[in-house]
């Protein structure tokens, strides 16, 4: 046993770290890696295109229902066993693509791919708040946050650059071996951290009831209950929902609107999630400093006025490439700081449950990820116009959540 626990990844090291970063990053890995092939896809078995993206849809689909039960049963069962089946279902599901012969199969396998990505991906936040404390907890979580950026920047080159050696099927078989190895990776170097797990027995009524449902329900009716946990939740969900908002639209702004080529396109869209990835970083090593609270205040207010901002040039008929980038870009940072305060602010108060809280958030983020993408053509017809309108809504919410937030904690 001794000789199999030296295995593991110490949770003091970086490389721990990347494991939770890299396990985060599946959906956009399951996501983005598979845009460049819909074209591919469609072609070869002989569908529409509407039916084509409805492997990204379904995946969406999945990914905000997996962390429903995957975070109770965490809670019950220990981190490890579930993100285990989580990862497994998720690479399975994408050889099971890989070698579809319709595209209902494609499909089918897509729906439980997201189911396996939402399962083990929600967990990482939960891992953070076992294994850490205090601002330590909060460095981290800001560093699997980073990680977690990195994944909207490289899945479309990845997936471009197994295009050029393949075809569509490529880009599944691929993400099944990355499932694999990120199999091996949790199996041999994380050493269970959950402190509801039923092994240690601990007397929490949420790891002992008779039936899982009935844990669930147990699990989800403690969370819902603290007021701390939903306000800072409501932040992250607002702030993931102004940048998705972006996010949703990009193309449609920049391409069909403003007329930059793919080229420049995916150098704007590059340069957006470098902003998320240095918000991040900053806030790894200024939150300690400063406290979490003035970060998230700073973040969401800067956020709004970008929004604001946007929103006022869009109306003007102002709009430029370099001045919408620059707000986008703006936002995005300010995301990248507001997003790992608000998930540890979430967590904090709820140990046992951890599991349950983390895997909520994910589900919520989500839901207000797919209702912005919404908004964005129900508030304008102009699109530069709609996503700064909806950027505006989420990024005031979010500010407002957070001084209710405030004020109850006093």
């Amino acid at each position: 046993m001794s000789s199999f626990t030296r295995r593991h990844i110490p949770a003091h090291s970086a490389w721990y770290v990347v494991m939770l970063g890299f396990l985060s990053a599946l959906p956009p890995l399951g996501i983005d890696m598979g845009l460049p092939a819909l074209p591919d896809l469609q072609a070869d078995l002989g569908i529409p295109l509407g039916e084509a993206t409805l492997t990204m849809t379904l995946f969406l689909a999945g990914f905000a229902f997996g962390p429903l039960m995957s975070g109770p049963l965490s809670d019950r069962y220990g981190r490890k066993p579930v993100m285990l089946t989580g990862i497994a279902i998720f690479s399975i599901a994408g050889l099971g693509c890989a070698w579809a012969p319709t595209a209902t199969c494609v499909l089918g396998m897509r729906t439980l791919q997201g189911i396996g990505a939402g399962a083990a991906a929600a967990l990482p936040a939960a891992i953070v708040r076992d294994a850490y404390s205090g601002h330590m907890a909060l460095k981290r979580q800001s560093y699997v946050a980073l990680v977690n950026a990195i994944g909207p920047l490289v899945a479309p080159l990845i997936g471009v650059t197994v295009m050029r050696f393949g075809d569509w099927r490529t880009i599944y078989a691929t993400l099944g071996v990355v499932g694999v190895v990120l199999f091996l990776v949790i199996f041999l170097g994380y050493a269970e951290t959950a402190p509801g797990r039923r092994e240690r027995a601990l007397a929490d009524t949420a790891v002992q009831q008779p039936h899982v449902l009935a844990a669930a329900f147990t699990a989800y009716r403690q969370v819902l209950r603290d007021k701390h946990y939903l306000l800072s939740t409501g932040v992250l969900a607002m702030t993931f929902g102004a940048m998705f908002s972006y996010i949703s639209s990009s193309s449609i702004v920049f391409m069909g609107v403003m007329g930059v080529s793919a080229g420049i396109y995916a150098m704007l869209f590059a340069l957006s999630a470098i902003g998320g990835i240095a918000g991040a970083a900053c806030n790894a090593r200024l939150a300690p400093r400063f406290g979490e609270m003035r970060m998230l205040y700073t973040a969401v207010g800067v956020s709004l006025l970008a929004s604001l901002t946007l929103a006022l040039l869009a109306a003007l008929q102002w709009q430029t490439v370099a001045g919408c980038a620059a707000l986008v870009v703006l936002n995005n940072f300010c995301a990248g700081v507001a997003m790992p305060n608000a998930t540890h602010q979430a967590l904090q108060r709820l140990g046992k449950v951890a599991g349950s809280a983390a895997a909520l958030q994910r589900s919520l983020q989500m839901a207000f990820g797919a209702l912005a993408s919404a908004l964005v053509g129900i508030l304008s017809p102009n699109p530069v116009m709609g996503m700064a309108a909806s950027m505006v809504i989420f990024a005031a919410l979010s500010c407002l959540f957070l001084i209710i937030r405030h004020r109850l904690a006093e």
